[in-house]
């Protein structure tokens, strides 16, 4: 062998390893093809790209989170909560990191892992969207007692500043067949937000029009 040749055979490995970093995705173009995969269903490619992205940056919480969804979207809950975990370390106040650990741990059938944390964070936290997600998933899992006490809290807590603990409550009654406390909830967020396309929605699904005299003052402290 010529010297050129042995030259050429001792450089090959170092090369081919530069060519190797220099055709690495750059991370955006990474996190734009995972976006793209998840948005049309194509779950697998998700995985892949989100997960090179983690790899890459770890400390990249929204991109786990994305990543947990497409979990979820593959139907592997197990895994996105190993993912969701990570996240609601970094970020244990985020909303959408909170829902989407309730479903994957619903769906991977830990329900009762499910309630022992929505209670835990209603608890030491008592926030309002706390205990409108312990008051949902409650009433998901069949706990009626459990889902209105957790809503009226809610309701409680916000003092009728907001539609979404009413809307939460009328929706739960609505569930049980209690078409009086509904209409009575939908009323409620009818005096706090007239022009809430949720709230006309429900009001007309109802049969109910609203007006001036449909609006109900919010029972803050309400017990029933």
């Amino acid at each position: 062998m010529s010297r050129t040749v042995r030259s050429f055979a001792a450089l090959a490995p170092i090369l081919l390893a530069l060519v190797s970093c220099g055709t690495k995705r750059p991370l955006h173009v990474i996190l734009s093809d995972g976006q793209f995969a998840y948005k049309t269903g194509h779950y697998d490619k998700a995985i892949a790209d989100f997960g090179e992205y983690v790899e890459r940056k770890p400390e990249e919480h929204q991109a786990r989170y994305e990543l947990a969804l497409s979990y979820l979207g593959a139907g592997e809950p197990r895994k996105a909560v190993e993912e969701l975990n990570i996240c609601l370390d970094v970020k244990p106040l985020n909303d959408d990191y909170l829902n989407a650990y309730a479903k994957a741990l619903y769906e991977s059938g830990e329900h009762d892992a499910l309630m022992a944390k929505l209670r835990q964070y209603a608890s030491e936290r008592g926030r309002v969207s706390d205990y409108i997600r312990l008051g949902e998933w409650a009433a998901k899992l069949g706990n009626a007692d459990e889902a209105k006490e957790a809503l009226l809290t809610a309701a409680k807590l916000d003092q009728g500043m907001h539609v979404g603990p009413q809307l939460a409550l009328a929706d739960f009654y609505g569930s049980v067949a209690d078409k009086k406390n509904q209409v009575r909830r939908v009323r409620m967020a009818y005096f706090i937000d007239p022009l809430s396309p949720a709230v006309l929605e429900r009001a007309a699904a109802l049969g109910e029009t609203p007006g001036p005299t449909f609006a109900l003052k919010p029972e803050e402290y309400m017990i029933h």
